[in-house]
């Protein structure tokens, strides 16, 4: 039964906010999809050489890429110094603070993208950082009213604590994780459900080997992770592992390489040989019919830059993922695909303005053929789902769908974002399957076709507001026309 939605809680949560002044940088950029956008245009633009497949990421990184940036255009500076002031507001304070709200009408039939975390019909959050070179802490709340995903009233998404050391990030909590060059979806590691509770480590600049002979790797990156899910039926206290290994050997290309599984629970094995059969991926340890150690994903993916090669702004990109191996790679694939354009309009009136345009096919069915097989698995019977929600693609398995989007800046205080987007979701649920039920975001078999459009508005240096209004077509429910505001004060 959901808890009662008090006001009272929430006055509690943003007399918190009111603590702190102006904040410094955070070290780590958590998903943020006005700042990917800015820093994808500018790398499609041949402006910078940076990775955003992998996040979080660190703010070090990101003033790496644009200390070396090839600024040739009015349009190019205006991207650069939006990602500058996002980075960087008051350096000389400690204390960083943030309070939004946000209320929405049900959202069932829409798509979630990369960085789309307003899933309730009311939500506010409150948030006080601490950040110093070599540590942050962030503690965030959240409280929330009808959320599609759990009946929790109030979490803790987004809190964590941080170290680094040598280079290195070590980063406790809860917070979101996005693995891949999609710009809408992920194969094998999402944010559509609730962020894992976990250890994250990874690097903080990713600087190419200093070895001579490691040099031609180029800058590369590295992130490991190990959680614990929630709300799994299946196997109880279930852990999940990831790894992902990024290079990029020269600036018009990044090559990446993923891997997760789950491992352990109730009623499974969680002995050191377990586990280590488990990283091998070659060993059945016991379990439902001999079983396997673990539910396994893993895959690769790569983005072309064309501006480096032929002047051309334009970035094609790729990824497949893996339901099982056979000769040491991935089989049973989903696959991923898409390609984006970076320019400027210019206009009598408003000037040059920046913008974006992409296209994204992707299919998780199983080599491109409903078999049931995709994110299910026959131990871990609940699914690569936390909370009936997709750790991968966002539309669950046995999915077909293909996007046309575009980003526009219009000026300094106003972005829009806005896609088009049909698909067939869950197709195994025409097969009779029982294991497409654990998909709770789009449990039944059907095709949607989207319009989806968001504008954000930098009110004044401390103030943003933010809407959303769609439009969703559905063949077994009736059109879906929603929409959304919010506000987010920030260091007042």
């Amino acid at each position: 039964m959901k808890k009662t939605f008090t006001l009272k809680r929430l006055s509690v949560l943003l007399s918190l906010s009111l603590v702190g002044t102006l904040a410094s940088a955070q070290n780590l950029q958590m998903n943020d999809m006005s700042l990917k956008s800015e820093l994808d245009w500018l790398r499609a633009q041949g402006v910078i050489q940076i990775s955003t497949s992998t996040w979080p990421l660190t703010a070090n990184e990101i003033n790496r890429a644009l200390s070396n940036a090839d600024i040739r255009t009015a349009e190019q500076q205006q991207i650069v110094q939006s990602i500058r002031y996002t980075l960087s507001k008051d350096p000389k304070s400690l204390v960083n603070t943030k309070v939004s709200a946000y209320a929405q009408t049900d959202r069932e039939q829409l798509p979630q993208s990369f960085a789309d975390d307003k899933t309730a019909n009311f939500q506010a959050a409150a948030q006080v950082g601490l950040s110093e070179e070599d540590w942050e802490v962030n503690i965030r709340a959240n409280v929330k009213d009808k959320d599609m995903i759990n009946d929790e009233d109030l979490s803790f998404e987004g809190s964590y604590l941080a170290g680094k050391y040598a280079n290195q990030w070590l980063i406790a909590g809860q917070i979101p994780t996005w693995w891949g060059p999609g710009h809408d979806g992920s194969l094998i590691r999402g944010d559509a459900s609730k962020p894992v509770t976990g250890v994250t480590m990874q690097r903080d600049t990713q600087e190419a080997p200093s070895h001579p002979y490691l040099n031609w790797i180029g800058p590369w990156h590295y992130q490991l992770f190990a959680g614990q899910l929630e709300d799994y039926e299946a196997a109880k206290d279930a852990k999940l592992i990831g790894m992902r290994l990024t290079a990029s050997p020269t600036d018009w290309l990044e090559v990446g390489a993923s891997r997760t599984f789950m491992w352990g629970g109730e009623g499974r094995p969680e002995s050191a040989s377990s586990f280590w059969d488990a990283i091998k991926g070659t060993k059945d340890n016991g379990g439902r019919d001999g079983g396997d150690p673990a539910n396994q994903l893993a895959g690769f993916d790569a983005r072309v830059n064309l501006a480096p090669l032929v002047n051309v702004p334009v970035s094609v990109y790729g990824q497949y993922i893996g339901e099982d191996e056979a000769g040491g790679l991935p089989a049973k694939n989903m696959y991923l695909a898409g390609a984006d354009f970076a320019s400027s309009l210019n206009t009598t009136n408003m000037g040059s303005m920046p913008y974006q345009l992409y296209t994204e096919w992707t299919d998780t069915r199983t080599s491109g053929e409903v078999r049931d097989i995709s994110y299910t698995h026959s131990n871990y019977t609940d699914g690569y789902y936390q909370h009936g929600y997709p750790l991968g693609y966002s539309l669950g398995g046995d999915t077909e769908s293909i996007a046309v989007g575009g980003k526009l800046w219009v000026n300094n205080q106003n972005f829009i974002n806005a896609k088009v987007q049909h698909a067939k979701v869950n197709q195994s649920g025409l097969e009779g399957k029982r294991s497409h039920l654990n998909n709770r975001a789009f449990p039944d078999s059907d095709k949607l076709t989207v319009l989806d459009v968001a504008w954000e508005h930098q009110l004044n240096p401390k103030t943003t507001i933010s809407s959303r209004a769609w439009v969703s077509d559905s063949d077994i429910h009736s059109t879906d026309v929603g929409g959304g505001i919010g506000v987010e004060f920030a260091n007042f």
